[in-house]
């Protein structure tokens, strides 16, 4: 590709940032205020919601390290945002569709060649 990234990698990693921002809100969220119903005699309800809120965090933090992966177009970033991919169909029908293309994207023999991946 001639040390160009692909456009389309580009606009991948910004999304991929963009997601991973909205993780780590989202995330602390729903951690910080599980754990303030947990104090609030919620108990077990409050300790579930600070475990959804963890677990929304780690994933934030994930999407943060594909981002660079992909930026960097290195063949692990792209293996994860595949399998990204396959778990964003079951978000039917945006979710799907969005996924679908991702995942055409990602399957093209350019695309590929660019992570250095055998055809």
């Amino acid at each position: 590709m001639g040390g160009e990234k692909p456009t389309g990698i580009v606009v991948l990693t910004v999304l991929y940032v963009i997601e991973g921002l909205f993780g780590l809100a989202y995330g602390a969220m729903l951690a910080s205020g599980g754990g303030m119903l947990g104090f609030a005699e919620m108990g077990l309800a409050g300790s579930l919601l600070a475990g959804v809120g963890a677990v929304v965090l780690i994933i934030g933090l994930i999407d943060f390290a594909v981002a660079y992966g992909l930026w960097n177009l290195r063949p692990w970033a792209r293996t994860v945002a595949i399998i990204f991919a396959i778990i964003g169909l079951l978000g039917f029908p945006i979710g799907t569709i969005i996924s679908i293309i991702i995942l055409w994207y990602l399957f093209k023999p350019e695309i590929k060649e660019a992570f250095g991946v055998q055809q």
